[in-house]
């Protein structure tokens, strides 16, 4: 752990022994802020991770990547829709990553419909793919020993018992902590690892309440997809397939991509909806609409092709339905 690369002289002097303590790699380096994993807000995915990475050059500068990124645009923008500061310098940890066949991300209580089930995304490989919303994981929704496989992506990663057993693991990480955790998991060979535990920062089901009202005919149906954030929303489809795209967003578009990352962030600040056509429940996007208190759908194949730029389109975040709309924009 390095509390203040920034403000501390001398660490790097120190990074070669480290690495050598913690053995041959290759290491994960982490931000560990102050403002990170709060109760009320998360910064999910707005400070810098890097993956993979080997030599004591490339540690030192993933370190310093890291502990500068809360000064970022996109933490700056998280941070003033949250009504928070953004840190000037972050700690960092650096840790030797763990090689899974499968990883991802579990909830101890259902984020959309606040359900005592415990909510889990899987992928093979590593979980940052999950995190990142760049891929639409398998879902599983557990409840005692009762498993539901709520999506399936091309074959069963997770037995029941491995579903159960990551479950009650996330159960006992919520009865320490005293309240609903969002866990990073990976299962190497017969181990279950927890990555990080951090509490859930919303309350699935508090909606705005300081939005004007939506004034709009429920429309046909476009789009199917996860119900990732509940309420809904009216505004312009707004198409944006990369940062050279970001020029043409208005505050109170719905914002439709393939994705999103941290560098979308002031977009998701000014949007009154989002669609994804990846994701789940449990990735950025989800999470950070959450947090802002806008409706999402993701994992809406085609949505980028479906939806006509500028159409006036429902977002229905609670049953996870995309449909035409007429009427004045706004959220309820």
């Amino acid at each position: 752990m390095i509390p203040d690369p920034l403000g501390d002289p001398g660490w790097e002097r120190e990074i070669e022994a480290g690495q050598h303590r913690l053995g041959p790699g290759p290491f994960a380096v982490r931000s560990s802020a102050l403002a990170e994993d709060g109760v009320e807000c998360s910064f999910a995915g707005q400070l810098t991770t890097t993956l993979g990475v080997t030599t004591t050059a490339e540690v030192i500068e993933a370190v310093r990547r890291s502990a500068a990124s809360g000064s970022s645009p996109e933490a700056v923008a998280y941070a003033a829709r949250t009504d928070r500061e953004a840190p000037a310098s972050a700690g960092v940890i650096v840790q030797v990553m763990v090689q899974p066949e499968t990883a991802g991300v579990m909830f101890t209580r259902h984020p959309v419909t606040g359900a005592e089930q415990v909510v889990i995304e899987a992928t093979r490989g590593l979980g940052d793919t999950v995190v990142a919303g760049t891929v639409t994981p398998e879902a599983y929704l557990v409840d005692g020993a009762h498993v539901q496989i709520a999506r399936h992506r091309g074959g069963q990663l997770l037995t029941t018992a491995q579903a159960v057993a990551l479950a009650a693991l996330g159960r006992d990480i919520e009865s320490l902590f005293g309240r609903p955790q969002d866990i990073e998991w990976a299962i190497a060979g017969d181990d279950i690892r927890v990555l990080q535990a951090r509490p859930i920062t919303t309350a699935p089901t508090t909606a705005p309440t300081t939005a004007p009202p939506v004034r709009a005919t429920s429309g046909d149906i476009l789009l199917t997809g996860v119900a990732a954030s509940p309420g809904t929303a009216v505004g312009p489809a707004r198409i944006i397939g990369s940062l050279d795209d970001f020029a043409r967003f208005r505050p109170d578009d719905v914002l439709v991509c393939r994705t999103t990352s941290p560098a979308w962030t002031p977009l998701l600040a000014r949007a009154c909806a989002v669609v994804t056509e990846t994701g789940g429940m449990l990735a950025h996007a989800a999470i950070v609409a959450r947090e802002f208190g806008i409706p999402a759908v993701l994992a809406a194949a085609g949505a980028m092709t479906t939806l006509t730029e500028g159409r006036l389109v429902r977002v229905d975040g609670t049953h996870g339905h995309v449909g035409t709309a007429a009427g004045n924009t706004g959220r309820n």
